[in-house]
């Protein structure tokens, strides 16, 4: 394996010269396996193609990357492992922390500024997002002595001030990137209104130390310039919004989904007066607009938790529209909330005052959006005992992280009349763990083998397959208290005859349309009963 890394640092002009170096490289050793990294933008795509390379983008760290990474920090640094479960669990049950986490620079920023408040991290999105600028800006540099006599020295809040312009400039023109010429133009119009500033430097020097020192900004090649990460740009050109007192364009953009964090960021920022023209240019827009009603009012009432000062009467009005449509009341009601997105997530309802309907379809809500968030709000509802319920849960669970969603909601569901669905070997394994189950429903591709290896043969009373073509069952005979099994099958025909090893099989299931052979093999105990099939 030979990797080359970093060939956008090979000036454009030079960067032909390098294609036929490598070109010789791969053709004097054709047995080798290439890799070739560079940032992205840097090159034009499918730069390798024609010499057979494919092309591959980066992607954020897994949850498994970033508990890993946050325990090897912690073990770096020679903390206890207190320390790093307690983060490990807000990382989980915090969704901004998550979003955060999933680069390694700004997951070691997370921990870093776990470690200095002692264990503590902020619930409130903006304080957390505060805090870290301030770690990010000014106290970084200022502890590790990083400032010489003669280098350019810009305080937290005049380097808020500037890299704010360029996130909200990027923001209203729809741009995750912007040239550095353009950057460089916006600090120079910006330098005039801060004299200390400018007298240190050119507009592009102090664009270079931005760059370089706030953390917060990249050039993903060398004529370009973006963020970090996104939910700073949002949150930066939140606040430069507010300050240039834009709000008719926030409420004007309101509808669309990358403005969404900007539109809650902005209330974050805004003072009493400022919050309600926000929050009531929204209710408005959404009274008028039939297309984006939902979204407008939802949103609406998602900044609330945002809004730390509010008059009562804007509350209530927003309130009032979210009752309207949460809790949902049917099934069309409950998709038609998930597809207004994860903004949904922070407005269910935990059971509560919830009746059984309700609470059932605010869960098929929440299913249909299979974010780390959504573990959090499903597993107020672990313990209900609606089988609807219940078999919702079950029934969504590969659409998860395993074992999160095992502990935190499986782990806890009544098992009365319910199967467990499970798509992979993975999960058979953690039902064992938890003791197994009776009832267990297979909805993915499981080998015998795999089964009879990850499955509790002692506490299997009820199985749910579906009957392949050509599949036989004497490996059930392996299960010595299994009396049921239901087949769910596209076959017109279904063989039963493999069952007769399985002495302790009472009764087969079969879907009403189906027919059967075979049966003449069974014993006479066994009856065959036709129904229609449903997750229950």
């Amino acid at each position: 394996m030979i990797l080359i890394d970093g060939i956008d640092e090979i000036p454009e002009s030079e960067r032909q010269e390098a294609r036929r170096w490598l070109q010789e490289l791969v053709s004097a050793y054709p047995n080798n396996r290439w890799l070739v990294t560079s940032r992205p933008s840097a090159v034009r795509q499918d730069w390798l193609v024609g010499d057979d390379f494919a092309e591959l983008d980066l992607a954020p760290m897994s949850r498994e990357n970033v508990v890993e990474f946050i325990k090897r920090w912690h073990k770096a640094a020679g903390i206890g492992d207190r320390y790093a479960t307690d983060l490990l669990q807000s990382v989980r049950d915090k969704q901004d922390l998550g979003r955060l986490a999933t680069n390694p620079l700004m997951c070691a920023l997370i921990c870093a500024l776990h470690q200095d408040r002692r264990g503590y991290l902020p619930d409130d999105r903006k304080e957390i997002y505060d805090a870290a600028l301030s770690m990010l800006l000014s106290r970084r540099d200022r502890e590790r002595g990083i400032y010489k006599p003669g280098t350019i020295r810009i305080g937290e809040e005049h380097h808020i001030q500037l890299i704010q312009k360029l996130a909200y400039w990027m923001i209203r023109n729809g741009r995750s990137e912007m040239d550095r010429a353009d950057a460089i133009e916006l600090l120079e119009h910006a330098l005039p209104a801060m004299p200390k500033i400018a007298d240190q430097g050119t507009a592009e020097e102090i664009y270079r130390h931005l760059l370089i020192r706030s953390g917060l900004l990249r050039e993903p090649s060398a004529g370009s310039m973006d963020f970090i990460h996104r939910t700073f740009q949002d949150y930066l050109g939140a606040k430069a919004a507010v300050e240039g007192l834009d709000f008719d364009f926030l409420i004007a953009h309101a509808h669309l989904d990358q403005w969404e964090d900007v539109i809650r960021m902005s209330v974050a920022h805004a003072r009493i007066m400022e919050r309600t023209r926000l929050l009531t240019g929204l209710i408005e827009r959404g009274d008028t607009s039939e297309k984006d009603s939902r979204r407008l009012h939802l949103l609406a009432a998602a900044c609330l938790e945002h809004a730390t000062e509010l008059n009562p009467d804007v509350r209530m009005e927003v309130e009032q529209r979210a009752a309207a449509l949460i809790p949902p009341r049917s099934a069309d009601q409950a998709r038609a909330l998930a597809d207004v997105g994860p903004v949904v997530l922070d407005l269910l309802p935990g059971p509560q005052a919830l009746s059984d309907d309700e609470a059932y379809f605010t869960v098929l809500s929440a299913t249909r959006l299979p974010t780390d968030a959504a573990i959090s709000v499903l597993a107020q509802y672990r313990d209900l005992s609606d089988l609807r319920v219940r078999s919702e849960l079950a029934r969504v669970w590969s659409r998860f992280e395993c074992d999160r969603f095992a502990e935190e909601v499986i782990a806890h569901l009544g098992e009365e009349d319910l199967y467990f669905c499970v798509s992979n070997a993975q999960e058979l394994h953690a039902l064992r763990r938890f003791g197994g189950r009776s009832r267990i429903r297979v909805t993915g591709t499981i080998t015998p083998e795999e089964f009879q290896t990850a499955c509790d043969p002692s506490r299997l009373t009820h199985l749910w397959v579906e009957a392949a073509s050509g599949a036989t069952w004497e490996w059930l005979a392996y299960f010595p208290n299994l009396n049921t099994i239901t087949f769910e099958s596209p076959l017109a025909s279904i063989d039963v005859s493999s069952l007769k090893k399985v002495r302790s099989l009472r009764t087969i299931r079969l879907p009403e349309e189906s027919v059967f052979v075979g049966s003449e093999a069974l014993p006479p105990s066994t009856k065959i009963v036709r129904a229609c099939l449903t997750t229950t």
